[in-house]
């Protein structure tokens, strides 16, 4: 089984850009969300765990995903910055 690890928010430049900790392995990560959706890993941390966070009091959950995803959800995917089929981003 993979191991789970939790991103917190660090800060928040003027620009809005956020940065992501997590403590457990020391990834962190540059966030930019819409509309122009950009992630920066400065430090890689534990590539074989899944990491996850949230803020304002939404959580994304880990568990299983759906292997019957669409084509044109990929495309979805890919267009925000996401690759489905495990690519970095």
């Amino acid at each position: 089984m993979t191991a789970t690890h939790e991103m917190v928010m660090v800060g928040v430049s003027d620009s809005g850009t956020e940065e992501w900790l997590c403590p457990e392995c020391g990834r962190r990560t540059l966030m930019r969300w819409q509309p122009d959706y950009e992630k920066v890993v400065l430090d890689v941390g534990d590539e074989l765990a899944t990491h996850f966070g949230g803020r304002g009091g939404a959580r994304m959950p880990t568990g299983k995903v759906n292997p019957e995803i669409q084509e044109r959800d990929v495309e979805w995917l890919r267009r925000h910055g996401i690759d489905w089929h495990g690519q970095p981003s």
